[in-house]
């Protein structure tokens, strides 16, 4: 430019620590300064521009005052010249400010980036820990995060645009909400606790800040509220205040009802309640820091307060009854629970007993042990004396006596809970226990006899007393029946009536056998005769039938004559097993003519019993033919021997059409027969028979289920 220049060394520093004083201030306070809020950023950029550019064009006069420019080596104050190295001064300050504002360009867009990045990861953050919702003012929502939808069940779509009404469960009241709003519309943050309702109506509680944006002016643009799900923490507290009631429920219950007194480790009383005054007739003041021997009365030994102490000591609960001695010396009784409280190595720091008065309650004891040892002197006396059983009123057994077991056969565990007709033996009618539950189930009480059937099949009679306790309504609740055995009376009585009856039937026999016998004997003799030449078949049947009749009489006959003078019974020890058999082998062929079926059930190869062979066969044929005759439509008898306690059961069982129960109390009478042929003198010989071998016979039947005979006989096994 054939230009020379020269400069002032002070002013272009000046100029220079001016222009990069600015710059560098400028970013200081963009940037790096934390003494502007967030709220100033709005003008910080204006006011960096407004500072370097007047830092720039202070620089500008100063580099012109400090310039000289010259002409071909003369200094010249030219204007033109000036002007254009001015321009390229200005060319070249512009490119310093160029660089500067993309370097500033480039660092704002990294913090900025930095920025945007630090808000996602907190946005992150915030989503997965918090219920996020955001309201424009008017509180309708713009936006929800997935936690919101979640908890509340609604879609986004269902959400946006709605306001929290939406959410509405009720349970707050008017005031709460405009308390809310109040608080917010000013500009301030709300925090609280909101119980809200889903979309499948079910609650939850949620613990909700929420913060107002606000404009220029103050007013609030926008709020976000933050909330977290306490759900589970309210339905503790819910449940820790139900418990807290219940404990202060409890406790003054228990300050009610109980006497409670609180004592350190060492037995030191530091605190008593009110009944515990009233019933030691100390004040509180008087207690409290005394041990409880102030309440000795000398009642319990050393031992018994020293097992105490062991107990309580170990951290174990101790029960139990003690005496005390009130302030006046009156002496009182108080059911006592003590309670170690335990330190977390296992040591009690302090014990809490608790005590309810029992005086009048050992006062009665007293009194009721008396009454008791008195009632369990009766007792005694009538469970050895009689059978006893209680029932409820239903007539279920709830309690009986050992001699109700011993003659039952049953164990009482068998016993509870069922009701008499365990025993029903069948002998009474259904109208006898009728009138028996009218009269008890009246009040009254009711006597009479009656025929049980034990356990093992045997019968037994008692004479029964049953007395009817009431109710204050005059209703039986339960009934005591008081039983005495009377078996062998109403065996001898059987005895005595049958003796009655075979004196008479003796008497009659012994008049008419003789005057029968001599007529029978010519009629069969003269039968047989003709028999002998008698031709035609038809006749011959017509014999047969007289003779067979004639033989049967004559039966009839021989059973008289039994009766009339009977033999002495000679009895001999004999293996009864091939009798039976014997007996059963001589009526199969006239069995399975009837289409009856014989079995014999034997355990047992020898069973010796003392018998006359001959006369058992004679109860055993009967007893088998009046099984065989009992089904005319065919059937089963099954002929069964048991050994128990040296005896040996016989029984003869068939499917016949069995025997009424008015009916099997008359067999065995002379004449009454179950039969349209017979005589009843069969049955009777039987029994007789048996009764001369010191055994019994008993019969079990039921019409339409068979009959069953059991004969009983003292017995050795082999």
């Amino acid at each position: 430019m054939n230009k020379g220049a020269t400069y002032n060394p002070a002013l272009i520093s000046i100029s220079g620590i001016l222009v990069f004083s600015a710059f560098l201030f400028s970013l200081w306070m963009l940037f790096f300064t934390k003494n502007f809020g967030q709220e100033n950023q709005a003008w910080l950029k204006p006011i960096s521009a407004v500072i370097i550019t007047g830092a720039i064009t202070e620089g500008h006069f100063l580099l012109k005052r400090a310039s000289l420019v010259s002409d071909n080596l003369h200094i010249t104050n030219a204007t033109g010249s000036e002007e254009q190295f001015i321009i390229y001064l200005v060319l070249f300050v512009s490119v310093l400010i160029l660089g500067g504002l993309i370097g500033s360009s480039a660092l704002i867009n990294k913090r900025l980036a930095e920025s945007d990045s630090n808000l996602k990861d907190i946005k992150s953050a915030l989503d997965e820990s918090a219920i996020v919702g955001i309201t424009d003012p008017k509180g309708n929502i713009t936006y929800v995060n997935d936690k919101f939808v979640e908890i509340t069940k609604y879609q986004k779509e269902e959400i946006l645009g709605q306001n929290h009404r939406i959410l509405n469960s009720g349970y707050h009241s008017k005031e709460f909400f405009i308390d809310l709003w109040q608080t917010i519309r000013s500009g301030n943050v709300w925090r609280g606790e909101i119980r809200n309702k889903a979309k499948d109506d079910s609650f939850y509680w949620v613990d909700t800040t929420i913060v107002p944006f606000l404009d220029k002016k103050g007013k609030p643009t926008q709020y976000v509220s933050i909330r977290s799900d306490i759900s589970s923490r309210k339905i503790a507290e819910e449940k820790l205040l139900d418990s807290l009631k219940e404990v202060k429920d409890v406790n003054f219950a228990l300050d009610q009802s109980s006497i409670v007194a609180i004592t350190n480790a060492k037995g030191i009383i530091t605190n008593v309640n009110e009944k515990f005054c009233e019933i030691s007739g100390y004040d509180r003041s008087e207690l409290i820091g005394q041990d409880h021997r102030i309440l000795n009365s000398g009642h319990h030994s050393r031992e018994f307060f020293k097992e105490l102490w062991q107990t309580i000591g170990q951290g174990k609960v101790w029960k139990g009854e003690i005496c005390n001695r009130a302030k006046d010396g009156l002496l009182y009784w108080v059911d006592t629970t003590i309670v170690p409280f335990l330190k977390e190595n296992g040591k009690p720091y302090q014990y809490v007993a608790i005590r309810t008065d029992i005086t009048d309650r050992k006062t009665s004891e007293v009194h009721l042990r008396d009454t008791l040892k008195e009632l369990s002197d009766f007792k005694f006396a009538l469970d050895e004396s009689s059978i006893v059983a209680f029932t409820d009123s239903q007539g279920h057994i709830t309690s009986v006596n050992d001699n109700f077991c011993e003659i039952s056969k049953y164990s009482r565990e068998e016993l509870l809970g069922k009701d008499h007709r365990i025993l029903n033996s069948g002998f009474h009618s259904k109208e006898f226990f009728k009138e028996l539950w009218r009269t008890i189930g009246s009040g009254k009480v009711w006597k009479g006899e009656l025929r049980n059937k034990a356990k093992d099949g045997t019968f037994y009679w008692v004479d029964t007393t049953i007395v009817p306790f009431l109710n204050d309504q005059g209703k039986p609740y339960q009934y005591l029946a008081i039983r005495n055995d009377i078996t062998e009376r109403k065996k001898t009585e059987e005895v005595l009536h049958r003796q009655d009856k075979l004196a008479a039937v003796g008497q009659l026999a012994a008049g008419v056998a003789h005057e029968i016998r001599n007529p029978l004997t010519s009629m069969k003799g003269y039968a047989e005769f003709l028999q002998l030449d008698e031709q035609d078949p038809e006749r011959q049947e017509f014999l047969n039938i007289i003779l067979d009749e004639i033989e049967r009489v004559n039966t009839i006959v021989e059973d008289f004559m039994v009766l009339a003078k009977p033999k002495a019974v000679e009895l001999e020890e004999k293996n009864i097993v091939p009798v039976i058999k014997n007996v059963v082998s001589l009526l199969e062929f006239e069995a399975r003519k009837k289409n009856v079926r014989i079995d014999f059930d034997c355990n047992h190869e020898i069973i010796q019993v003392e018998c006359d062979e001959n006369r058992l066969k004679q109860v055993f044929l009967n007893f088998i033919k009046n099984g065989i005759e009992a089904m005319p439509e065919g059937g089963d008898i099954i002929v069964r021997t048991i050994i128990e306690e040296n005896n040996v059961q016989i029984s003869i069982q068939d499917t016949g059409i069995g025997i009424s129960a008015e009916k099997l109390k008359k067999l065995g009478e002379p004449f009454f027969t179950t039969k349209k042929n017979g005589n009843g003198l069969g049955l009777m010989v039987s029994f007789k028979i048996i009764e001369g071998h010191n055994g019994r016979v008993f019969v079990e039947s039921e019409p339409n289920k068979g009959t069953t005979f059991n004969i009983v006989l003292p017995a050795k096994t082999a």
